[in-house]
């Protein structure tokens, strides 16, 4: 009776650890992201850019992406959204990802001397940047901070010197875009940059996003040019009134396979990346 209550115990505990290591395995090879943020974020469904851009470059672990956005909308108010605070709490999200409205954090520079409401409201984006990040760290995630652009140089250069500060302070890295574009721009003016609306991003700016997540993710891995292709319906600048987007509902809609960027065309991106902006 003792022996076979031994045995009962040793293969109940057998069980056990195989199936902790099978969890362990599962996580490895899939990480849960979150991308929070706005239009910038949703046209051309970030998220699913990203997904294709970590299986073209063969790396493990792979990564299930989803996104809490709203066009037009501050981080500084999505941070009061119960919901968003749910998501981050939940420790489901090993990796996190910011963005902030197109040129917001310029306020940094152009309030240096400035006092009243546009300090005040500096002061309150600045404070829900940190406070997102704190919050999503406690939780397990790993954060990033990703740039957004501008078309004239100075402006461009001020966005990437105040997404660079207030990276730091947030204790993050923060996502170069806007020089990297823009110098992008010069040399391939053919590539779509812009939405047709020309002012959200086109899908060249979607892959340089998705490949600077891939690249602060994997530093010590060379990038490898790769042909954007899917029959993914991407999102359009039309988002209607959802906020949390997941990864089943951002691949839901399947059409006939089309290349979206050439082999070429990432591989002119990724070489600009290596090439510091001016």
């Amino acid at each position: 009776m003792r022996t076979s209550w031994r045995k009962a115990c040793i293969a109940l505990l057998t069980l056990l650890l195989a199936s902790t290591a099978m969890a362990s395995v599962k996580d490895a090879k899939e990480q849960r992201v979150l991308f929070v943020g706005n239009s910038l974020t949703y046209v051309n469904s970030l998220p699913v850019i990203f997904e294709l851009t970590a299986q073209a470059q063969d790396g493990s672990p792979r990564y299930r992406a989803d996104m809490y956005v709203r066009g037009g909308a501050r981080l500084s108010e999505l941070a009061q959204e119960p919901r968003l605070n749910e998501l981050l709490d939940s420790g489901v999200y090993r990796i996190v990802v910011l963005q902030e409205r197109g040129g917001d954090v310029l306020c940094l520079r152009e309030t240096s001397g400035a006092v009243g409401d546009a300090h005040e409201t500096c002061d309150h984006m600045t404070a829900a940047h940190l406070k997102l990040a704190r919050q999503a760290r406690e939780h397990g995630a790993q954060v990033f901070y990703m740039g957004t652009y501008q078309s004239v140089s100075r402006f461009s250069q001020m966005l990437v010197s105040a997404e660079a500060e207030l990276g730091h302070e947030m204790g993050v890295p923060a996502l170069e875009i806007s020089e990297t574009m823009r110098n992008l721009q010069q040399q391939h003016a053919d590539f779509p940059w812009l939405y047709a609306d020309n002012s959200h991003p086109g899908i060249a700016t979607t892959a340089l996003m998705a490949l600077r997540v891939y690249q602060a993710l994997h530093p010590s891995e060379p990038l490898k040019p790769y042909a954007l292709c899917t029959g993914i319906e991407l999102y359009t600048n039309h988002l209607g009134d959802r906020t949390f987007v997941t990864h089943d509902d951002l691949t839901a809609k399947v059409g006939p396979m089309h290349c979206l960027l050439s082999e070429a065309q990432t591989g002119a991106i990724i070489d600009a990346m290596s090439t510091p902006a001016d």
